[in-house]
């Protein structure tokens, strides 16, 4: 398997193209100490290509949930089956799953390149590229979306990234309301939340399990360690907050998304700028950033 290999600085990242463009690592390493700012992907999960397991990845053309793989666009069925065994519901897009170019690389950058032609399953063409770019500053991530079929299609996309944690791990943001979901976290409604108050105070991650979406984002994340700090910072599309930090695991999730889960299917319900998501016309291109900040004390 492929793999690209960045550094500069102390600072150093692992990509594999063919696993989705998945992030393996992105740590500093400051006099024979390593410090991770992204959870660690296990030896086994690259040798079984499991990218659930790795860093982080991207979720394009949605991120999050559609209802049994199926909605209504312009008058088409799209369907869209699960490819999770005994799991009803499509889950975050399935760009994740393909195996993505690479145009280009040195030793601080590299760019990637997924161009998905229509199926059936997926009656729309698009191309992503991806920058990955080490600096002064931390981690730089651009993406490009061109919508490259002949007709409007649905789109929407967003990063799970998986950040280290122990009991004093603190997660500080800023965000006004969250939607509340049923037992499949299929939304119902958005509403005030105790835990918008506990993010701006700086909620102690390991404290109470959520898998939630806020609304209202700043578009900034702050996380704090013992001995290290990460600052996360990103533009549109990626205007909700997906916190998902499940009891007794060393990790957790804060997610940029695009949209909310199963969006396409919310549109005749939701006001458009609750629900995120995006109709790109031909030859439509859509930008955006991830920067990554990270400090160590």
């Amino acid at each position: 398997m492929q793999k690209i290999s960045l550094s500069y600085q102390h600072q150093r990242l692992d990509l594999y193209p063919s696993l989705g463009a998945a992030t393996a690592c992105y740590y500093m390493e400051i006099q024979g100490k390593v410090y991770h700012f992204l959870r660690p992907t296990p030896e086994k999960a690259l040798l079984q290509n499991n990218i659930e397991e790795t860093a982080n990845f991207l979720m394009a053309p949605w991120a999050g949930r559609i209802q049994n793989g199926q909605f209504t666009y312009e008058g088409k069925h799209i369907h869209y089956p699960s490819k999770i065994k005994d799991f009803a519901h499509s889950m975050h897009g399935f760009a994740r799953d393909m195996e993505w170019i690479v145009i280009d690389h040195c030793s601080h950058t590299a760019h990637l390149k997924l161009h998905y032609q229509k199926t059936q399953e997926w009656p729309f063409s698009f191309k992503i590229e991806q920058i990955y770019t080490l600096t002064d500053k931390g981690l730089s991530i651009q993406v490009m979306v061109e919508n490259t079929g002949d007709t409007v299609m649905p789109f929407s996309m967003g990063y799970h990234p998986f950040f280290p944690c122990d009991s004093e791990t603190r997660l500080y943001a800023n965000v006004q309301k969250a939607w509340y979901s049923d037992e499949e976290l299929m939304p119902t409604h958005l509403g005030d939340h105790p835990l918008v108050h506990q993010l701006s105070q700086g909620f102690r991650v390991q404290d109470t399990p959520w898998d939630i979406i806020l609304t209202g984002w700043d578009k900034q994340v702050f996380i704090q360690w013992a001995d290290r700090q990460l600052r996360y910072e990103v533009s549109s599309p990626f205007d909700f907050l997906v916190l998902y930090n499940p009891r007794g695991k060393e990790w957790f999730c804060a997610e940029p998304f695009g949209n909310i889960t199963d969006s396409f299917n919310l549109r005749q319900r939701f006001p458009r700028e609750q629900i995120g998501g995006m109709d790109m016309k031909p030859a439509q291109v859509v930008t955006a950033t991830v920067y990554l900040m990270p400090e160590v004390y």
